[in-house]
């Protein structure tokens, strides 16, 4: 796990200089060395972390000395120790006994068709000397991030937006669209970022850049229409196998390796797995806090003693949020309020104290229908027969969002309960977010960003019915192509790698996801139970009133904390932020809105804080720190 930058001016001269202020934003992510090359127009960077050989011969930029390629990579190639034996066979000699120089020789072999044969998490860029062309990708879920700049003088890349901004040829001005998005969802999804020079290379997608610009092509798509005839034993048994195998090629390492543990059933599966495998005890880690309602510790513990695992704890507590939230929000360069990134942050702090790797449970949910959302679209997808699996009309969709007639309520209900469960956010959460945008927003903003949340979600919600033919497959395939890399791998990467920590996620395993992807519905979900095939699973390491527990998530009790002992903190970042607000919105209707929620008049949760996370965002923004 590293960070990864370059710059590439067709024609132009290097200037590695330019690279310097990127790379010292990179510095958390490869604490360990620090390295650039350059030549004819091409610079790449890069700030490494050391986790396979440790040795000089893993440093990057590697360079092929018969091909004159580089490479510079962020993340793990699993199946590299196959790929690097085939290469062998065809002539192919290595230094190094790590993962890069695989993919700097795959490269060189297979051109960009050898994307498809990479089985992790990763983000590269690749210099092809004889085509003169630049090579980006990323893997198939998103797991590893990667940012770029098409600008005037020349493409930039980083691996962080912070990093990235810092580039002297990289405009700081804020898009304003990705603005609203964020206010609709928390993250600010892909392609966008909160500047309009630079965008999100999409997962599973890949770029090249040449002297007559940058092309951007897929090279995999998740689908769930391809189904597998098999019962629950034999699926029981494919997918142990499967996540067997997806974990033991995790636990590949140079360095000391552990797990997140939060009690879970998703994270719980991982670590017994771990336990099976290692002769020495696991190391665990979990966050916990004060308050009851949100603390798992106790779950983990019990799963800790079960399995025979060395387990740490760390508790966030309330006076740690105040101290914590501005620096978390500067990490992660633009915009985020998931509420769980501060108890990521403290979790991969504690967690790097002890271990270097660390093996998580995310994906669970979105592999294996872990939402209650799925549930109940069980309706819908008995009457799916009748709707013939075409989507409404963006037209008949938008009359339905915008009616505000006395029975109109009633009619958005049935439409996502009954009918259309993948409209579920855009007929309620957004309804409901657009109302307060209305009033929130100055009249120039509110005419500019008309109708973009809706219609960014409504395509969204149309494209499902290219990929699934059920509304629960559809609901999953629109979490696992945005909510999934857009937020929650945001979340975990961004929190881990600000330590140095590398996190490695059997659960996003593609192999697993297109089996459990090709399953039929009525095996995911069984007697309205939510994750069935996984729980079922577990059920042979994990004790079952673990495993069948309510869901908890891995939220925060921020609402309590703005209403209390936050309540002040969050005036003052509204004032600080001032400046920002008075550009895009009415600052009086603002200040209002807050209020009411502060003092409890009425509950505007999500809004607040995602204008709190904003307004230490805006206040980092004016200050260049991001």
């Amino acid at each position: 796990m590293c960070g990864i930058a370059g710059f590439f001016q067709p024609g132009g001269t290097t200037r590695p200089e330019t690279l310097a202020p990127v790379l010292a934003r990179l510095t958390h992510r490869g604490p360990d060395h620090q390295q650039t090359w350059s030549r004819d127009g091409i610079e790449l960077g890069h700030a490494r972390l050391s986790i396979l050989d440790l040795s000089e011969n893993g440093h990057q930029p590697i360079i092929d000395p018969v091909t004159g390629n580089a490479i510079v990579v962020n993340g793990e190639i699993y199946n590299f120790q196959v790929l690097r034996e085939e290469l062998r066979t065809k002539g192919y000699e290595f230094k190094s006994t790590g993962d890069s120089e695989v993919l700097l020789h795959l490269y060189a072999e297979y051109g960009e068709a050898c994307l498809p044969m990479l089985r992790g998490m990763f983000a590269f860029a690749i210099w092809d000397n004889r085509e003169r062309k630049l090579v980006i990708g990323r893997d198939r879920m998103g797991k590893k991030p990667l940012f770029y700049a098409d600008t005037p003088s020349g493409f930039a890349f980083a691996s962080e937006i912070r990093a990235l901004s810092a580039h002297p040829a990289v405009s700081r001005d804020i898009d304003v669209e990705a603005m609203d998005l964020f206010l609709s969802t928390g993250s600010v999804p892909a392609p966008w970022s909160i500047y309009t020079a630079i965008r999100k290379l999409p997962p599973a997608h890949y770029g090249v850049v040449t002297r007559d610009g940058l092309s951007i092509k897929r090279y995999w798509a998740l689908d769930f229409r391809q189904k597998i005839e098999c019962g629950e034993e034999e699926a029981l048994e494919t997918i142990q196998a499967h996540l067997e195998e997806a974990t033991r090629l995790r636990l590949v390492s140079d360095v000391p390796l552990g797990a997140l543990l939060s009690g879970g059933v998703d994270s719980s599966l991982v670590v017994a797995l771990m336990a099976k495998m290692s002769a020495e005890p696991v190391q665990t880690f979990t966050v916990g806090f004060e308050e009851k309602k949100y603390d798992e510790t106790e779950h983990a513990a019990k799963v800790a003693r079960h399995l025979g695992v060395e387990h740490h704890v760390e508790v966030l507590k309330p006076a740690g949020f105040e101290e914590m939230l501005p620096s978390v929000v500067r990490q992660y360069g633009e915009p985020f309020s998931d509420d769980a990134s501060l108890a990521s942050m403290l979790l991969s702090r504690a967690t790097r104290r002890h271990v270097t790797v660390a093996l998580g449970g995310d994906g669970g949910d979105e592999l294996a229908l872990g939402y209650s959302s799925y549930t109940h679209a069980g309706t819908a997808c008995r009457l799916n027969r009748l709707l013939k699996g075409k989507p409404l009309s963006r037209d008949k969709v938008h009359a339905l969002f915008a009616d505000n007639a006395p029975w109109a309520e009633l009619r958005r209900k049935a439409a996502f309960r009954l009918l259309r469960p993948e409209l579920k956010h855009l007929l309620r959460t957004e309804r409901a977010m657009d109302a307060h945008k209305k009033r929130i927003y100055a009249n120039e903003t509110a005419t500019r960003l008309d109708n973009l949340a809706f219609d960014w979600m409504y395509d969204l919600s149309r494209d499902s019915y290219g990929h699934a033919d059920n509304p629960v497959e559809r609901m999953l395939w629109m979490d696992n192509v945005n909510c999934l890399p857009d937020t929650l791998l945001v979340k975990m990467d961004i929190a881990s790698m600000a330590y140095g920590l590398e996190v490695r996620s059997p659960l996003l395993d593609h192999v697993l996801i297109e089996y459990m992807a090709g399953l039929p519905v009525e095996l995911k979900i069984k007697n309205g139970e939510t994750k069935y095939l996984l729980k079922k699973l577990a059920e042979k390491f994990i004790p079952k009133d673990v495993l069948y527990r309510p869901k908890q998530g891995f939220s925060m009790p921020v609402t309590r904390w703005i209403r209390g002992s936050a309540a002040e903190f969050t005036r003052e970042a509204m004032s600080q932020a001032a400046p920002f607000f008075g550009k895009y919105f009415d600052t009086a209707a603002l200040d209002s809105v807050v209020e009411e929620h502060i003092t409890g008049r009425k509950n505007h949760k999500n809004l607040v804080w995602n204008l709190l996370n904003l307004a230490l965002w805006a206040a980092a923004h004016q200050a260049g720190e991001v």
